[in-house]
């Protein structure tokens, strides 16, 4: 069988509480990106906005390489570190996801730097891919804090632009695609303030993919959040072949390049 994947997405962005919305996205299968821009003034949106375009092109086509993942991630973060001026050095966190095949088989292709998500729902099983780049995420990691201690929250440890260098490496994730999976991909306008389990429930029981990612970005508003939120939903309509329930992994299959030096960024404002 030939391999194929179809899916539907539905994506919502509010500026919440501040002056100008430093978050973008792009949504068209077969690729889904968040960026949450930082830097001040325009330089956020300037930086978000010219990381998710490096994957405009891929719009349309049927599946996405591993190569080809990776260019477009070398490219953003050629072109964002670009953007570097006289007043400072813009940055963006990334996350998102490529269709893509692996070993004759469907698999979405999730990556990200910095602290921006991307969740997993498959049946009833809702997972956090990713894995923040942050200083609290290094914490927790060390047994020497927990998720409850934020007061570090806004300093990442990775970023396109910001401090890291011109060729900054991505974690990606291989997932195996299911009919009726659903992919939640947001900046951290919605999982500073809103929890993985209300995130899981809203993911769970609500259909549309447009009325979730409102939904989520409500939560988040209502919550009390002030920063930018952005989140963008994933549906996988049909796909196939599918693996053989057996050979699904309990968790992702990782393969990352990392940074080199020193790439912590400053503290958003």
């Amino acid at each position: 069988m030939i391999p194929y994947a179809y899916a539907r997405c539905g994506f919502a962005t509010d500026i919440g509480m501040r002056e100008l919305n430093e978050d973008s996205l792009f949504a068209s299968s077969p690729v889904f990106v968040v960026a949450d821009g930082m830097g001040g003034h325009s330089a956020g949106e300037v930086a978000s906005r010219t990381a998710v375009d490096a994957f405009a092109s891929l719009d349309g086509r049927d599946f996405v390489s591993a190569g080809e993942l990776e260019e477009r991630i070398a490219l953003a973060a050629r072109t964002v570190r670009g953007l570097a001026s006289e007043t400072g050095i813009p940055g963006t966190t990334l996350t998102g996801l490529v269709l893509g095949i692996e070993g004759g088989f469907p698999y979405a292709r999730v990556f990200n730097i910095g602290d921006s998500r991307t969740y997993h729902l498959s049946g009833m099983a809702f997972i956090q891919v990713t894995k923040d780049h942050s200083e609290v995420q290094e914490l927790i990691d060390a047994g020497v804090a927990d998720g409850n201690n934020w007061g570090r929250r806004n300093v990442i440890t990775r970023a396109l632009g910001g401090h890291s260098g011109s060729d900054v490496g991505a974690d990606v994730f291989l997932v195996p695609l299911s009919m009726g999976d659903r992919f939640v991909l947001c900046s951290d306008g919605l999982s500073s303030v809103v929890s993985n389990e209300r995130i899981s429930e809203v993911a769970r029981y609500m259909e549309d993919p447009q009325e979730t990612a409102q939904t989520l970005v409500q939560k988040a508003l209502g919550a009390g959040g002030s920063d930018n939120v952005t989140v963008v939903v994933v549906d996988i309509v049909d796909c196939g072949p599918q693996l053989p329930s057996g050979n699904i992994e309990e968790e992702t299959v990782t393969a990352a390049r990392r940074i080199v030096g020193d790439d912590t960024v400053p503290r958003r404002g």
